[in-house]
């Protein structure tokens, strides 16, 4: 009997009992359908928390002086002329100053903590936001240090009930909670690209976040030009921004003189953390879902080793006229693994459908992957091998005299 003979025998057979051959098949199907709707919506909800955090840091770096230096002086501050030197060297995408401060503002009835960006025009074209209502700063508010200022959604909503009502409402400000409060207008509201990672984290507490133009801040707040401690860069080339980092800080040493005295860093160090914990949960997420295939393989060396006994006689039969311990051996393992094979198919296609709804239901895109599907269909006809050998090897060594008695 060669393979073909096999195979159709097998196909044969598993046709017979169709109701036990699909009951057979449902344990696999169960598992694979677990593993790739969990791992498509564990990976849907990874890119969906880390994605925004990620593309804000990609390809962007920053430069700080390190005052801790035996070397520091006032002077080594970075100020305007050397960011202007940085610029003219064309060496970078963009340059601009980075300031954080912490602000306070009068939220429900208390004090919150609001965090300030202070933005250039090149700063905005670094770090992009995700505008969804209103407007960005005008030129002329860049110049001017117009009191104007873009806050977070959350804080929109807290403060206004909606991101439209916001726009044109003033909002009090001060660098203490005792300080003297100043008043400022919003322009627009941006997207908190945290709350879905303050969400995953178990957090409540969003940060909140507020923007205003470096002159408005200066005017407010007296930078006094004293210089900057830290500047944002972008490369022109993402990809070669570990030599466009070593090549800012020997442009500053250059300027200054000064060796050692300037760091650098990257913004995404954080967003690569995080999405590495993620990758390990959905990995044991997944694994966990993929038990329910060894389960399922049980089922199958179970169900094989009934029909080894059902059919003791049809093997002796099969023997008797030339059929040899191999032949037996092929085609029980040929049944084993059309079983789980094609319950593997039908396991991806019931995964795929499950992913899009729950996705829908819960708001996270599915993400599938290719490679992960025909893992998990190698996975389950590989099942069909392991436990479908026992039963195989039991039927292809049953006496063919022992056999035909059999009743």
């Amino acid at each position: 009997m060669n393979i073909e003979e096999s195979l159709k025998s097998a196909v044969k057979s598993l046709k017979g009992n169709k109701a036990r051959s699909f009951l057979t098949m449902l344990g696999i199907i169960i598992g694979i359908a677990s593993v790739i709707t969990m791992s498509a919506i564990g990976r849907g909800g990874q890119e969906n928390i880390t994605g925004n955090l990620k593309k804000t840091g990609y390809g962007k770096f920053t430069v700080y002086v390190d005052k801790e230096d035996q070397t520091f002086r006032w002077k080594y501050l970075l100020d305007d002329d050397t960011i202007e030197k940085l610029k003219k060297t064309n060496e970078f995408k963009a340059v601009s100053p980075m300031i954080k401060k912490r602000l306070y503002a009068k939220i429900g009835g208390r004090d919150e903590i609001m965090w300030l960006t202070v933005t250039t025009p090149e700063y905005e074209e670094i770090d992009k936001i995700d505008l969804i209502s209103g407007r960005s700063f005008l030129s002329f508010e860049y110049k001017t240090g117009e009191r104007s200022i873009l806050i977070d959604h959350i804080t929109a909503k807290d403060l206004f009930g909606n991101v439209r009502n916001a726009l044109g409402k003033t909002i009090e400000m001060s660098q203490s909670r005792k300080s003297v409060k100043i008043r400022y207008t919003i322009v627009g509201v941006f997207q908190n690209q945290f709350e879905q990672y303050v969400k995953a984290m178990g957090g409540r507490r969003i940060p909140r976040f507020v923007r205003m133009p470096l002159k408005s801040y200066d005017k407010v707040y007296d930078l006094k030009t004293n210089g900057y401690t830290d500047i944002i860069i972008e490369s022109k080339n993402p990809d070669l921004m570990s030599q466009d980092m070593a090549k800012a800080k020997h442009i500053l040493e250059n300027i200054t003189g000064v060796k050692d005295l300037y760091e650098v860093g990257t913004l995404s160090d954080g967003a690569s953390s995080f999405d590495n914990i993620l990758t390990t949960l959905n990995l044991f997420v997944t694994f966990v879902a993929g038990i329910s295939l060894f389960v399922g393989g049980i089922g199958v060396m179970n169900i094989m080793l009934v029909s080894v006994i059902e059919r003791t006689k049809e093997i002796g039969i099969r023997k008797a006229i030339g059929a040899s311990d191999k032949d037996i051996l092929i085609q029980f393992l040929m049944e084993s693994v059309i079983l789980t094979g094609c319950g593997g198919i039908l396991g991806i296609v019931i995964g795929i459908i499950l992913a899009i709804g729950i996705g829908n239901i819960i708001s996270i895109p599915p993400v599938f992957s290719i490679s992960s599907s025909l893992i998990s269909l190698g996975v389950s006809m590989g099942i069909g091998i392991i436990f479908g050998v026992i039963p195989a090897k039991k039927a292809a060594e049953l006496n063919p005299v022992d056999a035909l008695r059999s009743e």
